[in-house]
């Protein structure tokens, strides 16, 4: 029996798993590669990276082709179009996925983020699967509201660019309840499924990180992709507002921002008392070495990556609301949440100076840990709404949805 073919659209080649989109891609693709014929298209903006590193991904996938995504245009300007659109223009993809369509038996179309709908006609005649990582026009809210900017106009153009792409989709994927509650809210009635990360990607072995790394002093860390906007935000927000007040109630506190593609406000933030180390190989030694965990996101959708690697390995944790979005009740309830700097410090100041404090603390991050859904969970879900839209003859093009 032939098995269904797959064609997965993607805004980068989900290796090596850098960041949480990343990770989450991998993981997934590994697991319904078992059950699904997938052939990868991949708009990248790391072109020679995403090139060398193809052979991972053909090892599981039937064909993986990987197109390089456009310059942006000169001012970035908006215009009729949001930045995230702009950012993934391709013609030539565009051309190829309307090629294989056309050409080729194809039964599924999956999108990851609606950026990418760009290259899928509107007259699809197979279902489309669209899934949404975060809700992106509420992330261009969230950012105006940080900086403090008048950001209706690209409001209006994100929320206007996003919607249209749900409308085009057969059926739409969150990770959240909470960005699920959004897109039904906008939508009013249409077929919405949880497809949500796992966490036994975080390995329980012990690590160890070499002592002259670690040091002796009070550590906390933030891990994440520093290249990615809303954790530029956060590390800056950390140093400017929080550490100063840890610090001066724990003056030999340390700070670790643990991850890729640090720009260069995030490498500006290299001090005495904070180390941005880049990318590294593993970021659990540096997890497990921090005496608290904090996430200060002040932007963000979907579910993070990051609180889930500090619960798995069972760490204090102090989080914005934001940072623990997505988790299940028992996960909240084991991270420390605050949303303004002087309680977000006294909350790290706490479990840095109570160890009692902090042994509980871990305790109950771990048992959350534990709980949480694992990945072949998590492909489960994808696959479950593979096989619903499979079922379902494309008599209701996306195109003819309104």
């Amino acid at each position: 029996m032939r098995r269904a073919r797959i064609l997965v659209v993607a805004c980068h080649l989900p290796f090596p798993p850098l960041s949480g989109g990343r990770r989450r891609e991998l993981e997934l693709i590994r697991r319904l590669a078992t059950r699904f014929d997938l052939h990868l298209l991949v708009v990248s903006k790391t072109f020679d990276e995403d090139l060398a590193n193809a052979r991972e991904l053909e090892r599981v996938c039937s064909s993986v082709e990987i197109f390089e995504a456009e310059p942006l245009p000169p001012g970035r300007g908006f215009g009729a179009a949001p930045l995230q659109v702009l950012r993934h223009r391709c013609p030539e993809l565009t051309r190829r996925v309307g090629s294989i369509l056309r050409s080729e038996e194809v039964d599924l179309v999956h999108v990851e983020g609606y950026y990418l709908m760009q290259h899928v006609p509107r007259d699809v005649d197979v279902p489309v699967f669209l899934v949404e990582q975060n809700v992106e026009y509420d992330l261009v809210r969230q950012h105006a509201l940080a900086d403090a900017v008048d950001g209706a106009w690209e409001l209006a153009v994100a929320m206007r660019a996003e919607h249209d792409a749900w409308r085009r989709a057969t059926m739409l994927g969150v990770l959240t309840r909470e960005d699920g509650d959004i897109l039904r809210a906008a939508l009013h009635g249409e077929d919405v499924r949880l497809v949500p990360d796992g966490a036994d990607h975080v390995p329980l072995r012990a690590s160890r990180l070499d002592s002259r790394r670690r040091g002796s002093a009070p550590r906390i860390a933030f891990v994440g992709n520093f290249g990615y906007a809303p954790n530029v935000d956060a590390a800056t927000h950390l140093c400017a507002e929080i550490l100063p007040r840890v610090a001066a109630r724990v003056p030999d506190v340390r700070l670790w921002l643990v991850g890729n593609q640090p720009t260069p406000a995030v490498r500006a933030l290299a001090g005495q008392s904070v180390r941005v180390t880049g990318r590294v190989s593993d970021v659990v030694p540096y997890i497990d070495a921090a005496d608290v965990m904090v996430c200060p996101l002040r932007i963000g959708g979907g579910i993070k990556v990051k609180s889930i690697e500090a619960l798995r390995r069972g760490k204090a944790i102090v989080s914005s609301s934001i940072g623990a979005q997505g988790l299940s009740p028992q996960a909240r309830r084991a991270i420390a949440t605050a949303d303004e700097p002087e309680p977000f410090a006294d909350a790290v100041v706490g479990l840095l100076s109570d160890p009692e404090r902090r042994r509980r603390a871990e305790r109950r991050a771990a048992a959350a840990g534990a709980s949480l859904p694992t990945w072949d969970a998590a492909s489960e879900a994808v696959a479950r709404a593979y096989r619903d839209l499979l079922r379902v003859p494309a008599l209701v093009p996306a195109a003819g949805r309104r």
